[in-house]
């Protein structure tokens, strides 16, 4: 399964750590093999459409450096039926 985490806090910042962990937490459990792509909403590398991503996930941090992008993906996955979790 792909995943994209967006998050821009840093990766050492507490949030950032648990959110990650949480998710391959969660796939270790349920056996799933987890391909979890973390991007800055500044630095998104697929397209509006979500080519290839089964999930997002928008992590906390917010202002985003990309405020656009992030409501971008929000509107993508909601029209494409992409699950989609905001913590």
């Amino acid at each position: 399964m792909r995943v994209a985490l967006l998050i821009d806090l840093p990766p050492d910042a507490t949030y950032h750590r648990a959110t990650v962990e949480a998710l391959h937490h969660a796939a270790d459990a349920l056996e799933i093999d987890l391909d979890l792509g973390v991007h800055r909403t500044d630095a998104l590398p697929f397209g509006a459409d979500l080519d290839g991503i089964d999930g997002v996930v928008i992590g906390p941090g917010s202002p985003y450096r990309d405020e656009a992008a992030a409501w971008s993906v929000v509107r993508s996955a909601r029209e494409r039926g992409v699950p989609l979790v905001g913590t």
